[in-house]
């Protein structure tokens, strides 16, 4: 081999070994990258739960007013004006069947008697209970009037003619329904 040709072999070798790492500097500023992405997308993670609970309420919220509309409806088609006691709504069978206020909206005679003539009315926890079950066909989401119990909403009688459904996961998201005017708020701030 000529001695010319070994020099750019070696000088060869020489620029690869230098090649061969990183450099502190280097790694350094990787690291503050990270850094610095790690404090502006960790706080975006952490709200996920909270945007999930959020997205939850306004979903079931939502499902709420949408039943009340269809039940309106069929208080519209099949009775018109007036009160009306145990109407089939959704299906046949008793489950099914809602009471509906002089307005025509909504509003169960639950563990309060039936008597001819007085026009249903939310007048306790148990009536607003019934009302959810009713609409959600008794299946998710669940309802309850304690907390206690291990229930995606926590049902209320607000002395109103309304309901408070509070969500158990995020006590501060809720969903109020007002059956004077079949009315539905929901509630997704997550801090008030």
């Amino acid at each position: 081999m000529p001695p010319f040709s070994h020099k750019i072999h070696t000088r060869a070798n020489s620029v690869n070994n230098k090649d061969a790492g990183f450099t502190l500097i280097e790694l350094v500023v990787v690291i503050i990258i990270l850094g610095i992405l790690a404090v502006v997308a960790l706080p975006k993670f952490l709200n996920l739960s909270v945007d999930a609970h959020v997205s939850t309420v306004k979903g079931t919220g939502g499902a709420f007013k949408s039943g009340i509309n269809l039940a309106r409806s069929v208080w519209a088609v099949r009775v018109g004006s007036g009160p009306a006691d145990d109407l089939p709504t959704f299906g046949d069978a008793e489950s099914g069947e809602m009471d509906f206020n002089d307005n025509g909206w909504p509003a169960q005679h639950w563990g309060t008697a039936d008597s001819e003539g007085d026009a249903p009315q939310l007048d306790n926890t148990d009536d607003c209970i019934s009302v959810w079950v009713t609409l959600f066909a008794g299946d998710e989401p669940s309802v309850s009037n304690d907390i206690s119990n291990e229930t995606d909403y926590v049902a209320t009688y607000n002395f109103d003619n309304s309901c408070t459904y509070t969500y158990s996961a995020n006590t501060n998201l809720s969903i109020t329904y007002d059956s004077l005017d079949g009315s539905v708020v929901i509630d997704s701030d997550p801090s008030s």
